[in-house]
């Protein structure tokens, strides 16, 4: 990996501790979704405190999600792809782990609809 794409990671990480831990102090884990493919994007966000989850609220939190974006599509320029996926997850201890998918777009969905639980799932 570039340093380029190392340090773009590492920011991404830093941005969803600060921003969750802004509406949360005491969250245990969060995730931030990032999908683009053919000139569209789609972002969402939650966190788990003890025994619940929430969705960032991209209405709420437009700057949150317009810098994370623009990172992102920073990131999948530098790493030459113009389509993908990525799943970021921050623990409370600053731990995290980011994940790439271009083949299955619908991984990794963070919804309370339909039956959702709030987390990425497969």
């Amino acid at each position: 990996m570039k340093d380029r794409e190392t340090d773009l990671i590492i920011q991404l990480a830093s941005n969803l501790v600060n921003a969750i831990r802004k509406l949360e102090p005491q969250f245990q884990s969060a995730f931030y979704r990032f999908y683009v493919e053919d000139y569209q994007l789609e972002s969402c966000s939650s966190y788990t405190v003890p025994g619940d989850v929430f969705i960032v609220s991209a209405l709420d939190q437009d700057e949150f999600f317009v810098s994370m974006n623009d990172i992102c599509l920073e990131l999948m320029q530098e790493m030459g792809k113009s389509a993908g996926l990525l799943l970021i997850t921050v623990h409370k201890n600053f731990d995290y782990k980011i994940e790439f998918e271009y083949e299955n777009m619908n991984k990794w969905n963070i919804s309370l609809l339909d039956g959702g639980i709030g987390i990425p799932t497969e």
